[in-house]
């Protein structure tokens, strides 16, 4: 499910139009907006969901600690440090976009950063937000009819509307 989201996510219009807004070239682009749509999930919350952000959180939260130790090494560092740091309800402000994209360059390799960083694209990100949100809003309900149509979950116990 994973690489079916990934891959429609790619191909589609709307992300790459929000890829624009941020310039011409750029590595992390991507990462960018990824975390932009992040924060405008949250933002937009109610319009997608059956239960409120903190109880999906927490949720997230409880299922990943009982769970961790059957993950591959490499998901179970990552969730430990999404837990930890409380990452997820950190992007539903600018301030904690901003501190995301600190985490990220202190991960960049030196040649990255040489070109780019991920706070650089903070000033960009405000000034563009709006148009960013309405290409997310056009996005993300195609996403959701995307994963409906791909999963075997049963929808009504799911926490998508």
């Amino acid at each position: 499910m994973h690489g079916s989201i990934d891959a429609f996510t790619d191909s589609n219009e709307h992300v790459k139009r929000s890829k624009s807004r941020l310039g011409e070239k750029g590595y992390l682009k991507g990462v960018i907006v990824d975390i932009a749509y992040d924060h405008l999930l949250l933002q937009n919350w109610e319009q997608y969901a059956k239960i409120d952000t903190t109880s999906f959180i927490n949720e997230f939260y409880h299922k990943s600690e009982s769970e961790i130790a059957s993950y591959p090494k490499d998901a179970r560092e990552f969730v430990q440090r999404l837990i930890k740091s409380r990452t997820l309800t950190s992007y539903s402000s600018f301030e904690g976009l901003e501190e995301a994209f600190r985490r990220i360059d202190n991960r960049l390799s030196k040649r990255i950063l040489a070109k780019e960083t991920a706070s650089g694209y903070m000033p960009i990100l405000k000034r563009e937000m709006n148009a960013i949100e309405d290409d997310f809003l056009f996005f993300f309900p195609q996403l959701v009819a995307h994963f409906k149509s791909k999963s075997d979950l049963v929808m009504q116990n799911h926490w998508l509307k």
